[in-house]
This record gives structure tokens, sequence and C-alpha cells, in this order.
């Protein structure tokens, strides 16, 4: 074989292995989550509103119902264990006024992601801001951390949190990060400062909240149709209840109630469980991300979970 012939031969080997590879990767699917977070606010309470896009969301996908007791009602301590997977007596949070000392010895979702695949990209966009305390600590942290800036005449939030889920949705749209933790807060406000849990202002706050779920939902959809070759996973949680008049912190049965909604290609459709909590959302995005397992937590992966012991239909 001359030197032509052989370059010719290699050429044309090296065009099959790019064309193969490209096929490779066309075939092969890059998961992303997105977990958003709403302050304060009862499951029972959005059946109530018939809030359509987070009822959607369950009907979709899994739906867990829990209780966090006996760990602290507090949002401090309960998106602390959403982040880190570890209850209040582990990462020892308990209350709203926090430093990132506490993220040394248990490192947040993003640092272990950012460990364990550097090349991943995660972004944190929220309202209110010890958000940022969590997701901008350790070494690595996340690779965005946003705290919207409050909107002027804005006494509920709403305007607010609707510039925190627009940060969201441009994120989504034009840079498609492996992992997004969004939290939206007019909830709880609701909560505290406009009536309680049994009040219209609470339900107002829910539609609100439900209105930009849905356009945090239609970013990912037109996402993931747009990008054939990514697998985009929607989490939603809360980190308390809250009481009839408002407020929380103590362990009833409305302040300590919290759910989990997954929806994405490794979950079940119509599924109603009480078996998964706010510690196993980290295990969970760290297995659907490829990086590897806490030892330390207190959560376990639902996929795992679900894997060795599948639900059943509602």
């Amino acid at each position: 074989m001359n030197r032509r012939q052989l370059l010719s031969t290699t050429l044309a080997a090296c065009a099959l292995l790019a064309t193969s590879t490209g096929a490779a990767r066309a075939h092969g699917r890059r998961n992303k989550v997105v977990l958003i977070g709403i302050d304060g606010v009862l499951y029972s309470r959005i059946e109530q509103a018939r809030a359509p896009n987070l009822l959607r969301l369950s009907a979709e996908g899994l739906l867990s119902r829990s209780s966090v007791a006996p760990h602290i009602s507090i949002s401090g301590p309960s998106w602390a264990t959403v982040l880190t997977g570890v209850w209040d007596r582990k990462h020892g949070i308990t209350g709203n006024i926090f430093d990132a000392v506490p993220f040394a010895r248990y490192p947040t979702l993003f640092t272990r992601l950012q460990r364990a695949r550097p090349g991943l990209k995660t972004q944190c966009i929220a309202t209110w801001e010890m958000i940022a305390v969590m997701a901008g600590s350790g070494d690595p942290r996340a690779d965005v951390v946003v705290t919207t800036a409050p909107v002027p005449d804005d006494p509920d939030e709403s305007k607010t949190d609707a510039a925190t889920a627009a940060g969201v949705v441009t994120a989504i749209t034009r840079f498609g990060p492996d992992f997004c933790f969004t939290h939206l807060d007019q909830v709880d406000h609701a909560g505290h400062f406009a009536g309680g849990a049994r009040s219209g202002n609470y339900l107002a706050a829910i539609e609100r909240v439900d209105e930009l779920v849905g356009r945090i939902v239609a970013a990912v959809d037109a996402r993931a149709a747009a990008e054939p070759a990514e697998s985009w996973t929607i989490l939603v949680t809360t980190d308390h209840g809250h009481t009839p008049k408002g407020g929380h912190g103590g362990l009833s049965t409305d302040e300590t109630a919290t759910f989990v909604i997954a929806r994405g290609p490794d979950f079940p459709a119509g599924v109603t469980t009480d078996r998964f909590s706010l510690a196993d959302l980290t295990p969970t995005v760290l297995d659907l991300l490829g990086a590897p397992p806490d030892p330390a937590s207190d959560g376990r992966s639902m996929l795992a979970a679900l894997s060795e012991r599948p639900l059943a239909g509602r």
C-alpha cells in the first residue's frame, strides 16, 4: 500500500469513527435537573386551590407527602436539609440566621456535584437571600448564585418571585444548566402576614406561584423538545407548612407537612406515597447526574429505592 492509499484509508477510517461517535452522542442522553422550592406551602391547599400546573406535575410523576417531624419546621434548617441530605441534628442549623460554617462538614449538593463532575454547570436563583449562603458556600460552589433584588412596591413578594422565575426561565432556555435550584417565597409570606394557611390570600399566593411553576415547566419542556439529547427531570418541594392562622416552627401536623414531586423519565406517573422527604432530594440529584452518593447522608436516592421496591399507581 502506497502513501496515498494509506492516507485515503486512514481518512476514511477517521470519517467512519467520527460518524459513529456522533451517532453515539446523538443517542446518548444527558440528564439535567431543575429543583423548585416553594416556601411554606401545604399540599392540601394546593389541592384546594386546584393549582393546575402543580397538580399536573403530580399526575405526570411521583408525589410523596410526608412529615419532617421531629426536624425543625423552619426555613433555614429545612432548605439546608434539601441541599445537603442531612437533617438538622447533623448540620446544626436551627434558625434563619446562619453562616457557611455548617457546609464545610456537610457540603451542599452544588459542591458535591462540582467535585465529582467538574464539567457540570450549576445555578441557584432564589428570592430568599439566605439560600445564597448555602449555594455560595464550599469549594467549589455553584457556578451561578443569584438572589433576586426585591422589586419596589411589592408587599406580597409576587413581583420579586416573578423576577426569580423569569431568571430561571432565561437560564434554562439560553444555557441549559445541568442543575438549577430555585426558591419562591410568596406563599410563606402570605402565611405569615396575610391571614395564615386558611386565608384567601394564602390561596391566591399559591395560584400565583403555580403560574410561575408553569412558566418554568414550559421552558423545560421547550428546551427538551429543542435538545433531544437532554433528559430533564423536574423536582418540586417545600420546606414546611403553616398553621391555619399562620406560623410554623412547631411539630403540629400542619407545620411539619411537606411533599416531593418528581417528574421525569425515571419516575412512574400517577404514584402517591409517603416514602420520600426532604433529605432524599440531594441523593436523588446526585444519582441523576452521575455523582457518587454521600455516605453521611440521612436520605437515599429515590431512583435506587424505586428500583428495589417499585410503587403502584394511585
